[in-house]
């Protein structure tokens, strides 16, 4: 197969047109009748491609999918390998263009959260408010916890934090009552229901050293909830994959922004990375808690391809209220319906 090998050795070699006519002991002009040849009976095809135009069919496909305006899919970036870095930097460029003077800005936790730090410009000019929306973490896996993410942001935006003192998981339910009636907790938890932008993680994983709940659920608590069909957690609460609460015996202990709260926010963007993070994604975005939703390549392209899963109640949970486009919201609540989860003691 002359054409075939005339053909590599230009294509996939590099080699020139001189070079090869001189290794194989044939013509210029003959090497290039011989590529046109190659071309015109589809040994070599050649088509014009980027990046960006794969990222443009990922965002089509979820908006169409998910019912959700407002996609961006972070461009990939050979040197990152985990996506993080690449989500955070296009989140950046995304709340310069939709943050206005004294808006309020509620947040969670995770990484993403913690690397945005390092993209956010500085608009001191804004007067920018910084909710915390969840309690306090405290692992040291993450490099800063909320309450100091917080104090950070608003800082770069020129307006006060609210912090909530207090851990995500309280030791009990009791402890965590008494924590949501001190003064100043239920004060930030009423201004995160208030808030114009959330930004929020959506959580995959039940026992990852990074998750929230590392060492806090039991074995036999992690396959009742497989079980049940728990694919994530927002705000410490697990879903299913249509993003209806799944009940356990930790919904009593959480202290954060509950998930009707959540929806009635008028535009929450969830930041993510990683296709493991897909079946989550799409809970939250079938069961209505979404309005916009930054993700690297790798998320995008496991949520475009997820299986389907069609219902009513998230039919009608779709439409959002969002400040970009001053659409409606559909009011929506969500029961939490069935057996309890067995949880470990919480570790103080």
């Amino acid at each position: 197969m002359l054409l075939l090998e005339v053909a590599r050795q230009y294509y996939d070699y590099g080699m020139s047109q001189a070079s090869i006519a001189e290794a194989n002991d044939y013509s210029r002009p003959t090497v290039g009748r011989m590529l046109a040849e190659a071309r015109e009976s589809g040994i070599v095809h050649i088509q014009v491609t980027h990046p960006l135009e794969r990222v443009l069919e990922l965002e089509a496909t979820i908006r169409n999918r998910f019912g959700i305006d407002h996609v961006h899919v972070a461009p990939p970036n050979v040197a990152q390998r985990d996506g993080v870095t690449e989500v955070a930097r296009a989140t950046s460029d995304l709340l310069d263009a939709i943050l206005g003077p004294n808006m309020s800005v509620g947040l969670s936790n995770g990484r993403i959260l913690t690397e945005l730090l390092n993209w956010l410009r500085p608009h001191r000019e804004l007067e920018t408010s910084v909710v915390q929306l969840v309690g306090g973490v405290g692992d040291p896996i993450r490099l800063i916890d909320t309450p100091e993410l917080c104090r950070q942001l608003a800082q770069r935006w020129g307006g006060v934090a609210s912090a909530l003192s207090g851990p995500l998981i309280a030791q009990s339910a009791q402890v965590a009552r008494d924590l949501r009636t001190l003064p100043d907790v239920a004060r930030t938890l009423a201004l995160g229901a208030r808030v114009d932008l959330a930004i929020i993680g959506v959580g995959a994983g039940f026992r990852h050293p990074a998750s929230v709940f590392h060492g806090v659920l039991t074995p036999a608590a992690v396959r009742t909830l497989h079980r049940r069909g728990a694919v994530g957690h927002i705000l410490g609460r697990f879903v299913d994959p249509m993003g209806k609460p799944i009940a356990t015996g930790l919904d009593d202990r959480v202290v954060a922004l509950d998930l009707d709260q959540l929806r009635s926010i008028p535009l929450v963007l969830a930041v993510a990375a990683g296709a493991q993070k897909a079946p989550a994604l799409a809970a939250a975005l079938r069961g209505g808690y979404l309005g916009a939703l930054v993700i690297d390549v790798s998320a995008a392209q496991a949520l475009a391809h997820l299986p389907e899963r069609r219902s009513q109640q998230a039919a009608d949970w779709r439409l959002r209220a969002s400040p970009i486009d001053g659409r409606a919201a559909a009011p929506a609540s969500a029961e939490r319906a069935g057996e309890a989860v067995a949880v470990a003691p919480q570790r103080m």
